[in-house]
């Protein structure tokens, strides 16, 4: 029985694991006239010298996408919930690559206070 025991970790020793696939985080903020997420890959000190290996192709864009470029994502008007835009970064950036992770760095800015009466100038 021991030795049964020891062939079946000797075994299980030799068989490859696949390696974990990279965790790349990506910081995600509005551009300055509210109408675009632009996002760059937190890659530390140095981004990587190579792309990672597409694992999904959409519309000719591969995924896990390249954290050595920036990426933008034009809005139709400036966003008003912050767990839409949350949602949309994670969509549009990580698209099923495992080990994605967005951060939303910059806050969406405070609507406008409003006492729903409108205006009048003379």
């Amino acid at each position: 029985m021991r030795r049964v025991l020891s062939i079946l970790l000797v075994l299980a020793a030799a068989v490859p694991f696949p390696a974990p696939a990279a965790a790349t985080v990506w910081l995600c903020g509005l551009s300055e006239d509210l109408v675009r997420l632009v996002c760059i890959a937190d890659t530390g000190p140095q981004p990587p010298e190579v792309a990672p290996e597409a694992a999904a192709t959409v519309n000719g864009v591969q995924f896990p996408l390249d954290p050595r470029r920036t990426y933008v994502v034009d809005l139709w008007s400036p966003p008003t919930e912050v767990a839409f835009v949350e949602q949309l970064a994670r969509a549009t950036i990580c698209y099923r690559s495992p080990g994605c992770e967005v951060l939303l760095i910059s806050p969406l800015p405070a609507p406008a206070a409003s006492d729903g009466r409108q205006r009048r100038s003379r």
